[in-house]
């Protein structure tokens, strides 16, 4: 579903909560929900994400706070506290004897005005992902385990783009990088591919590669396989699920289900 305003976080709290609300309003009008269990993914513009080295002997907790000072040193004119951070470790593969993480943050003011929606309305919040790493389950459960080789997988939306590497069904590596305009996205994906400092990939050892995202045109895939030597899937999460004939018609359904992958991606998350 599509709605006419694009919430925007740095409003002030009253109105964030209202355009929710006014969205929520509409879904339930239209067809009333069947369950009280919620998720959200969230855009890129809301996340800060880096990949950072850590002594493999630190336990849990010592690792979380040594994330947090480092998210201190690299974005200080971010309140570390203001932050939620979570990290993935990077276990099945690592840069010769360097372990690494993919750490990402979100601000703490979102995740609250989020459950305070939920809480208004009843509703059981279970998760809030980054839209790209939501996107990506759906490319995890259609192949059940990529057993050779890299996945990789592109997500395009507004401003941003970002890229995941994605070995044995997991993401050894994640970035995400702000662009100024359209033509600035391939050379930024072909840096990330052939310059990247974590991960050597080529093209002989990419398995798969899939993209998703906002207003993913067919001519940007023909320009992206051809520059870089791969051949890029769209990704149609409707695939993994049944549909209804009468769905079939609709133009979202037909034209734009790419652009929904981040939103099935979520449903289809268990832990």
């Amino acid at each position: 579903e599509y709605f006419n305003e694009y919430l925007d976080f740095n409003a002030k709290e009253p109105k964030i909560i209202a355009s929710m609300q006014e969205a929520f309003d509409e879904l339930i009008v239209r067809k009333p929900l069947k369950s009280k269990s919620v998720s959200f993914t969230l855009p890129h513009e809301y996340f800060k994400s880096v990949m950072l080295p850590y002594e493999n002997s630190l336990i849990q907790n010592d690792l979380m706070e040594q994330f947090k000072w480092d998210f201190s040193i690299l974005y200080p004119n971010l309140h570390v506290n203001d932050m939620v951070v979570q990290f993935i470790k990077v276990d099945d593969y690592n840069n010769g004897n360097e372990y690494n993480a993919i750490v990402l943050a979100t601000y703490r003011k979102h995740l609250r005005l989020i459950s305070l929606f939920c809480q208004q309305n009843d509703l059981k919040l279970r998760f809030i992902d980054n839209s790209h790493i939501a996107s990506d389950n759906v490319i995890a459960l259609r192949n059940g385990g990529l057993s050779e080789g890299f996945c990789v997988s592109l997500y395009i939306a507004g401003n941003y783009i970002s890229v995941t590497f994605r070995t044995n069904n997991r993401p050894v590596y994640f970035n995400i990088i702000p662009v100024v305009n359209a033509g600035e996205v391939l050379p930024k994906v072909t840096e990330e591919l052939t310059k990247n400092k974590y991960i050597k990939v080529n093209p002989d050892i990419i398995a798969e590669s899939y993209i998703a995202g906002e207003n993913v045109s067919d001519a940007f895939i023909q320009k992206a396989n051809n520059a870089l030597n791969l051949n890029f899937e769209k990704i149609n999460p409707f695939e993994e699920i049944s549909v209804r004939p009468e769905i079939f018609g609709n133009k979202m359904f037909s034209q734009k289900a790419n652009s929904f992958t981040s939103a099935a991606g979520i449903a289809f998350r268990i832990a």
